[in-house]
């Protein structure tokens, strides 16, 4: 399969990406944001609608997109985000060293060559600039369940995932790349306030505390001077 047809097939999955409101992996990286970044020029890849990037455009924040799908681009422009067409599979339309922040929410595993996806973002931020990646957990406490009674994992193993990842390999694949880990979150443990309030609460604190076993990975990691090659 060529970079053509995977983009065509996560074209046709686009309005899958939209069903989650209030997304918690949203409002924890909104709140380290807010405590430990200054406001610059801010990469949101696969920015889909722009519901990640709309509330730091108010606050202050440069945001820029990178999105293929024409609506998604349209909506994203409507809310104040610097949107440029073209595919996280290929070389980023921007210059080396542009950005202060890049995030990657839930779009390494739609990779196929996810080593150049993460030099991509290397080039593309500043020096010290923070990278923040979110990603399916292949080992989540709920996918350990469904394994063990033959059952395929939910939410990383999906037709147009092509990578997978437990928190040895994020981590090893992000600092491979020349960055370091500052901080290792999740999203949640089994269940988040969109599903119910006071357990989801308990859910989401889980997720921070106990990341190994939450759904989706939060990784927070800062670009080093110097690359290191391996």
């Amino acid at each position: 399969m060529n970079n053509n047809q995977i983009i065509n097939q996560q074209v046709s999955h686009y309005d899958d990406y939209l069903k989650i409101k209030n997304n918690p992996r949203y409002k924890k990286v909104w709140k380290f944001l807010k405590f430990n970044t200054s406001k610059g020029k801010l990469l949101d890849i696969g920015c889909t609608n722009g519901d990640f990037s709309e509330p730091l455009v108010k606050n202050g924040y440069d945001c820029y997109g990178l999105e293929y799908v024409n609506k998604a681009i349209k909506e994203s422009t409507e809310k104040g985000i610097k949107v440029i067409k073209g595919s996280f599979l290929e070389k980023f339309p921007f210059e080396d060293e542009f950005f202060d922040v890049v995030f990657a929410g839930e779009v390494i595993e739609h990779t196929i060559d996810d080593k150049f996806f993460l030099e991509e973002i290397f080039r593309v931020l500043k020096k010290d600039g923070l990278l923040i990646l979110t990603t399916p957990n292949l080992v989540s406490f709920g996918n350990r369940f469904l394994m063990v009674l033959g059952k395929m994992p939910r939410f990383a193993y999906n037709e147009f995932h092509y990578r997978f990842y437990n928190k040895r390999i994020v981590i090893r694949k992000i600092e491979d790349s020349g960055f370091k880990v500052v901080k290792f979150s999740s999203n949640y443990v089994l269940i988040s306030t969109f599903f119910n309030k006071f357990i989801g609460y308990i859910g989401e604190l889980s997720g921070s505390l106990l990341p190994s076993f939450g759904e989706n990975f939060i990784a927070y990691a800062r670009k080093n001077n110097e690359k290191i090659n391996k």
